[in-house]
């Protein structure tokens, strides 16, 4: 199985997270959208920041990990690692774009899930307050659904 095997079907959740219930361990399935670029962020502290004028509320729970949001919750992880300039020239391999070759040069990303159950327009309205504070410190970015292999 390839490295991003998993965004070639629409039917497999792009992350699962495991959570404990009652009567034993149970999957929760998640929606990932990926949101890449180049260089920009050390750590979440400007987004975080920028997300407070939105009056949801925000959780720091790692200089690279955000919650937003209730009711629904987004999650929000900062990746710097130095496999993400590898998955972002597998994935502009993989799911074309006008921009290609220069997502193939993305470093860095903000990975965006929720739990599948939550409420699809308040998932929406949460992405929409993320993006494009990303955007502004960062310029240019690229926002890629992992569930249905399409950017944004």
């Amino acid at each position: 199985m390839g490295l991003f095997d998993f965004l070639k079907h629409k039917r497999v959740p792009a992350t699962i997270e495991y959570t404990v219930a009652p009567l034993g361990e149970i999957s929760v399935p998640r929606s990932s959208w990926m949101i890449l670029f180049r260089d920009g962020f050390d750590d979440l502290a400007l987004l975080r920041t920028a997300l407070t004028r939105y009056h949801e509320p925000v959780q720091q729970i790692t200089s690279h990990h955000l919650k937003f949001g209730a009711p629904a919750e987004l999650d929000i992880r900062l990746s710097i690692a130095s496999h993400v300039l590898a998955e972002s020239q597998e994935i502009a391999a993989q799911f074309s774009h006008s921009d290609s070759s220069a997502i193939a040069l993305c470093n860095q990303r903000v990975e965006l899930s929720w739990d599948m159950r939550d409420d699809p327009g308040l998932i929406t309205n949460l992405i929409g307050f993320v993006e494009p504070e990303v955007r502004r410190v960062v310029d240019t970015c690229w926002t890629f659904d992992c569930d249905s292999g399409q950017w944004f």
